[in-house]
């Protein structure tokens, strides 16, 4: 099986770890039921460094590469709420790392120092009502004006949209240029013309808050470009493998987490004087799990490895994500299966994982999306 990782990062691993048990772990039920993990999060892992990985030490960052950053992705999806990890990754190692590779100095200046810290938080609005995976039917336009562009549409499933501070709109400024005519413009929340237009309510990722946003008349200066005009759609793209990584390496460490869970339960539970473990139908179903979990690794590894070596590997981040995120919710089912009557309480771990991995399949592109890509890759479609 490929390691991407080398022997420094397995310390680094173990901090994470330590941190989540004593900072994050213990307040989960209590974000889940209140429907809102606090903004303090950000501050405390800004403080601690964790949101500047991959920003450049200028502003405030510890200039790190994307290895690291898929060490700490692996390792944040243990914790049962991928709600949380992804609104914390989005922000750190999505938006904050696209502004530190395509803004201008100005921008940089603006906004990164304090995204660092956690001070300024950031989304990245792209989805539409209608667009879902298919890009080219956004409809958010922006037009320009004098000294600047003029934004009108809306985003939804926007995560951390109705907390950020600043966002990434990805608009269509040429209808007549294809893929060129998009742009991406970093917008002020403050501005008028911005508005939250309702919060989603989910089944899983309950803590965070999914948005959609409304754009009507906003008006942005023309430095708020990132980029250039006409680069939206090639930026988007070109980070969608990444993205796609993310959400994978999130969803392999909460199939790690819950299998190891459910293998404790199963040796402490006894029925007919003996641990449930020992039992011939939850022992296979525990094999079972651990191959799936064994499977997802060498996939995972595998199509993060390409990546990180700048090898072409559209097909693999995309087989990856399908698979490894189809039988998580597998995992899950078949966790919470083992745990009987309590899984399906709220007293154990399997009905949160099985909610919060749910959605792995669909975010970032659904299964469906991904077996096109591979077809279009393998030159079957």
């Amino acid at each position: 099986m490929t390691n991407p990782f080398y022997p420094e990062h397995a310390l680094f691993i173990e901090s994470v770890r330590r941190m989540m048990a004593s900072d994050l772990a213990p307040h989960l039920r209590e974000w889940e039921d209140a429907g809102y993990f606090p903004d303090s999060v950000f501050t405390q892992l800004g403080a601690r460094g964790y949101l500047g990985m991959v920003i450049d030490e200028a502003y405030g960052g510890i200039g790190g590469d994307l290895r690291l950053a898929a060490a700490w992705c692996e390792t944040l999806g243990e914790l049962c709420d991928l709600g949380l990890v992804t609104a914390v990754n989005m922000h750190a190692l999505v938006i904050s790392a696209a502004i530190n590779r395509y803004g201008t100095v100005s921008q940089k200046e603006q906004w990164l120092p304090r995204a660092v810290t956690g001070e300024a938080i950031g989304a990245y609005a792209f989805t539409e009502p209608g667009a879902g995976s298919d890009l080219a039917s956004l409809r958010t336009k922006a037009i320009k004006v004098d000294g600047g562009w003029q934004l009108d549409g809306s985003k939804t499933f926007i995560t951390n949209g109705a907390r950020a501070d600043f966002i990434l709109v990805l608009a269509r400024t040429d209808p007549t240029a294809g893929y060129h005519g998009f742009t991406t413009f970093i917008v002020d929340t403050t501005l008028p013309g911005f508005s939250v237009t309702r919060t989603l309510d989910k089944l899983g990722w309950r803590s965070s808050d999914t948005a959609e946003l409304s754009f009507s008349g906003l008006i942005v200066p023309d430095d708020a470009v990132l980029g250039t005009v006409g680069q939206g759609w090639i930026q988007a793209s070109n980070n969608l493998n990444w993205e796609r990584l993310m959400l994978t390496l999130t969803t392999l460490g909460g199939m790690r987490a819950c299998l190891r869970d459910t293998t404790r339960y199963a040796h402490q539970r006894s029925t007919f004087g003996r641990p449930i473990a020992t039992h011939r139908g939850v022992e296979e179903l525990l094999i079972e799990m651990n191959r799936r979990l064994i499977l997802a690794e060498a996939l995972t590894h595998h199509a993060l490895t390409l990546f990180l070596t700048s090898t072409p590997c559209r097909a693999e981040v995309s087989q990856a994500k399908r698979k490894v995120c189809d039988d998580a919710v597998w995992l899950a089912d078949r966790a919470l299966q083992i745990h009987g009557g309590y899984g399906y309480t709220t007293e154990f771990s399997p009905e949160k994982w099985w909610r919060e991995l749910r959605l792995m399949p669909i975010g970032g592109g659904t299964s469906e999306v991904m077996g096109l890509i591979v077809r279009k890759e393998l030159g079957l479609g």
